[in-house]
């Protein structure tokens, strides 16, 4: 019996959806890249064994301004990055790279 293709499961890769979405939709770029902070930053807050509480008092803000981030709901200021950072022994690197649709 031939094995008959599920039609709610994709043969593509995330990257490859991804891929697609930035070049259909300007504004999936901008809403994932934004997501992607606040995936890094909970999992950076997960990988030091903090709460949201812990981290907000070890930062000098609130649980709230942390539940906010991590969900995308907000952007940090440099300098509520580099508390947060400060607060788990880290440091912030901001880098400037090449667009990939660049036209110079």
């Amino acid at each position: 019996m031939a094995k008959r293709k599920n039609p709610h499961v994709s043969e593509e890769t995330l990257d490859d959806f991804i891929t697609e979405q930035r070049a259909k939709r300007p504004g999936f770029a901008r809403e994932f890249d934004k997501l992607q902070l606040a995936r890094r930053l909970r999992s950076l807050r997960t990988q030091h064994k903090l709460t949201q509480v812990q981290l907000a008092r070890l930062a000098g803000t609130h649980q709230e301004v942390i539940a906010r981030l991590e969900s995308g709901r907000i952007v940090p200021k440099l300098d509520l990055l580099q508390r947060l950072a400060s607060a788990m022994g880290l440091d912030v690197d901001v880098k400037f790279t090449r667009l990939r649709h660049s036209h110079g």
